[in-house]
């Protein structure tokens, strides 16, 4: 499948249909939609956040993945990575990992994943050579284990959803 992958910058019309296109996550993650307008989209400006997209040429302008990363001197982390049903098995999410790779400048990015979202990322983890480092239960969400691979997370006590 032919998929272009374009970096999104803070004042980028495609802002609200990244949300659209993730906006399921609010069921697992209670203060996604906080986190993506209050963390993200302002983070966009100074570089501490980069987002991207896939889309496929015939898609017209549907969004096929995103990819949401932080980079800062403290955490290279891969926030989110998503690609949609219809567009899974594709590369796309083997390109989004080559793109954190490359962006974060480690082969070890921090990421975490939901117990309801393990066996949906265990290939693509095991093949990139992620390590299980911690698991987490309620951390995110209530009645759920988020499992922490290369890395641990750290988070005042009072913040949620770094």
């Amino acid at each position: 499948m032919i998929c272009n992958i374009k970096r999104i910058t803070a004042v980028d019309s495609k802002i609200d249909s990244i949300f659209s296109e993730l906006s399921f996550l609010r069921t697992e993650y209670p203060e996604f939609y906080s986190w993506f307008y209050d963390k993200v989209v302002p983070e966009l400006s100074n570089g501490s956040r980069e987002v991207f997209i896939a889309q496929t040429p015939l898609s017209f302008g549907k969004i096929n993945g995103v990819l949401v990363l932080k980079n800062t001197n403290s955490e290279k982390k891969i926030c989110t990575l998503y690609v949609d049903k219809e567009s899974r098995l594709n590369g796309i999410g083997q390109r989004f990992i080559d793109i954190a790779f490359n962006e974060l400048d480690t082969d070890k990015p921090l990421i975490t994943v939901s117990d309801n979202r393990i066996s949906d990322f265990s290939r693509l983890l095991k093949k990139n050579n992620f390590e299980i480092v911690d698991s987490l239960s309620n951390y995110y969400s209530e009645n759920h284990v988020e499992y922490t691979f290369n890395g641990h997370l750290y988070l005042p006590e009072n913040v949620k959803y770094a």
